[in-house]
C-alpha cells in the first residue's frame, strides 16, 4: 500500500525494464487543450462584444516528458556480456523510431516513450555523472511503491578514465605538443517529428482511454553529437571549414575527432563515445593565479 508521501529512496527509476541509480528525476505529463469561444451580443460595459465560452478543445494528444541525472555503472550499458550503449538508452533502436516501453518512475508506470537527448560529463576524481532526456506520449499510470535496493556497483569514475583528441586525423601531442583534457563533456540529440493518422483516432472508444490518442508513428528527423573538452592547447592553422590545416593540400583533410573512453575505479572499461566531425569553436582564457585553459567543440551529424 502506497503512503501518503514518496521518500527518494522509494522513488525507483526503470527505463526500458532497467533500473537506474538516479540522482533526480523530473516527470510531467499534459494535454495540449485550446479555448473555443463564441462572441454574443454587444456589451457596452466591455465595449465590445460578450464572450460565450464553449469549451476546451484538444490540439494535440496527451504528451509528456522525463529528464533524469543518474550515475554510469559497469551494468548500465552492457546487454548481456556486452558494453552496448544501445539497449539502455536506444540510441540505435529509438532513433529509429521504436519507442521505449516499461518504464517507472516513482510510483507512475508509462510506455510510449522516446529518447530525446543523452550526455555525460567527465572531470578528474569525479564520478561520472550522466543525463537524459524522453518525450512521452499517452498517460501514465499508478503502481505500487518499488523501493530502490542497493547493491555494490563498479561506478564509473573520472580518476581512471580519459578521453583524446585528433585533429584532422593528426593526433593532438603531435599536433601542439603535450595536449591534456582536464573535462570533457559528451551529449547526443534527436529532432522527431509526430505523424497522427485520422483512421487510428476517429472511432468513439478512444475517448474511453486514458491514455486518449496516440501518434501513429514518431519519425527521426535529424541527429546531432557533440563533444567538448576543456584543455591546455588550441588548434592551430585551423581553417574556415573547421578543419587543421596541417598541409598545403586545398581539400582532402579528414574530420577531427574526440574519443573518450569510460573506465571502474576496478579498471573495467564501461563505454566508449566518439564524435567525428567539424570544429565548431575554441577559445582560451588567461587570468591571474591559473593556468591557462583552452574550450574545444567538435560536432557531427549523424544524421
Amino acid at each position: 500500500m502506497s503512503t501518503p508521501f514518496l521518500r527518494f529512496e522509494d522513488g525507483k527509476v526503470t527505463i526500458g525494464s532497467k533500473d537506474l541509480l538516479v540522482r533526480s528525476a523530473n516527470l510531467s505529463i499534459s494535454p495540449d487543450l485550446q479555448v473555443e469561444r463564441v462572441y454574443g451580443k454587444l456589451n457596452k460595459d466591455l465595449l465590445g462584444a460578450s464572450t460565450d465560452f464553449v469549451k476546451f478543445a484538444p490540439t494535440g494528444g496527451v504528451r509528456g516528458q522525463l529528464e533524469i541525472s543518474f550515475l554510469i555503472n559497469s551494468d548500465t550499458f552492457s546487454e548481456g556480456n556486452t558494453n552496448n550503449i544501445s539497449r539502455l538508452f536506444e540510441i540505435a533502436e529509438g532513433m529509429s523510431e521504436r519507442p521505449i516501453h516499461t518504464n517507472v518512475v516513482g510510483r507512475y508506470a508509462f510506455n510510449h516513450m522516446y529518447l530525446r537527448s543523452f550526455g555525460f560529463t567527465m572531470s578528474p576524481f569525479q564520478l561520472i555523472n550522466a543525463t537524459a532526456k524522453y518525450d512521452i506520449y499517452g498517460s501514465i499510470e499508478k503502481t505500487v511503491d518499488k523501493r530502490f535496493v542497493y547493491t555494490e556497483k563498479n561506478f564509473a569514475h573520472g580518476l581512471k578514465s580519459f578521453g583524446e583528441m585528433k585533429a584532422s586525423a593528426v593526433s593532438a601531442d603531435t599536433m601542439a605538443g603535450r595536449f591534456e583534457i582536464t573535462n570533457l563533456s559528451y551529449s547526443i540529440m534527436v529532432d522527431r517529428k509526430i505523424h497522427s493518422h485520422i483512421r487510428d483516432n476517429e472511432h468513439t472508444s478512444i475517448n474511453t482511454k486514458a491514455t486518449g490518442a496516440l501518434p501513429y508513428r514518431v519519425s527521426v528527423e535529424s541527429i546531432e553529437a557533440e563533444m567538448a573538452i576543456e584543455a591546455n592547447e588550441m588548434v592551430d592553422s585551423l581553417n574556415s571549414y573547421g578543419d587543421y590545416q596541417y598541409s598545403n593540400a586545398a581539400k582532402g583533410l579528414n574530420d577531427s575527432s574526440i574519443n573518450a573512453y569510460l573506465y571502474s575505479l576496478e579498471g573495467d572499461q564501461i563505454a566508449k563515445f566518439s564524435c567525428k566531425g567539424k570544429i565548431q569553436s575554441q577559445s582560451m582564457s588567461v587570468s591571474e593565479g591559473s593556468h591557462a585553459k583552452s574550450n574545444i567543440i567538435v560536432r557531427q551529424i549523424i544524421k
